[in-house]
């Protein structure tokens, strides 16, 4: 019910980059999710001036400028959505801490819940017409069972048992986008990850090889970093696929990914070229931008 979108090309670039995806779940796991960035409806007069994205395992910054190039000013609902809730799963990876400035002061949020099914689909008020609350709906999510007094769901939201829908919350709020006036906006948060307990080098390159067009050179930079117990390993999935809402590409478009220690292997499969600006540091700018598919980053290291 959870999909993993993988990702195609493999790109080489100082100690290693390539296409990650998500391994098989294993025991000691948390399980991450599509890590993402704010939306809303296509809106034909508003440009992304600017964007900066920077990525950790600890931490996703981004910065906006946006622009209002119509005649008459603008308000729109702008949501950050959650990735689906789990139910039933501890080793869960959440994104958390979420932090929202515009033009730089605080802005508090709304939590909305969405239902989607099949993971695109909105049936909120279908599921709200029909008479069932948040709460009889995570009682079937965890048990399985219909709760008390409710009548019985379309069996076309459902695959048998397993139900096609998931539970999604969105941060909300309303923005006005003065003519010409830029705003920006900021937001942050701790990111969605799957990792685990420490891998072999072969258990590692098994798992990600095939699907993740991982070559000799990237095998080869895994293999060196493997101590006595494994290697230490991190996925990050982050959607860019959502700035393609805005008028034209990004005018001035730049991403930070941030390695935890200088010695760590990076991998992401990328199409623009990955400059290395520090010891632990990797950057790609560009004029008039425009993503063609999201990242999937596999952050791999030693174990001290």
């Amino acid at each position: 019910m959870f999909n993993n979108k993988s990702i195609m090309r493999n790109t080489l670039l100082g100690a290693a980059f390539s296409t990650a995806c998500l391994p098989g779940i294993a025991n000691d796991s948390s399980v991450g999710d599509d890590n993402g960035t704010i939306v809303f409806k296509r809106q034909a007069d508003i440009s992304m001036d600017k964007e900066t994205l920077s990525i950790s395992e600890n931490r996703v910054d981004v910065d906006y400028v946006f622009t209002n190039n119509g005649k008459t000013d603008v308000m729109t609902t702008i949501a950050f959505p959650m990735p689906p809730m789990y139910f039933g799963y501890s080793d869960h990876s959440e994104i958390k801490d979420f932090k929202l400035l515009v033009d730089g002061v605080g802005i508090k949020t709304n939590r909305k819940l969405v239902v989607l099914l099949k993971d695109k689909t909105d049936i909120t008020k279908k599921i709200a017409a029909l008479g069932w609350s948040e709460r009889d709906l995570v009682t079937l999510l965890e048990t399985q069972e219909l709760p008390k007094g409710k009548k019985r769901l379309p069996a076309e939201w459902f695959d048998g048992d397993e139900p096609l829908f998931t539970l999604n919350e969105y941060f909300t709020w309303q923005q006005t986008f003065p003519v010409g006036k830029p705003v920006s906006i900021h937001h942050s948060y701790t990111p969605s990850v799957t990792t685990g307990v420490p891998m072999p080098a072969s258990s590692l390159i098994e798992g990600y090889a095939k699907e993740t067009c991982m070559d000799k050179s990237m095998q080869a930079a895994i293999k060196r970093r493997e101590g006595a117990y494994g290697v230490r390993w991190a996925n990050l999935r982050y959607i860019l696929l959502t700035a393609n809402n805005w008028q034209g590409p990004i005018k001035d478009f730049t991403l930070r990914i941030k390695k935890q220690s200088p010695s760590d292997v990076l991998s992401v499969c990328f199409d623009g070229e990955l400059n290395k600006v520090d010891r632990s540091t990797f950057e790609f700018r560009q004029q008039a931008y425009r993503p063609n598919r999201d990242l999937s980053i596999l952050f791999i290291g030693n174990i001290e």
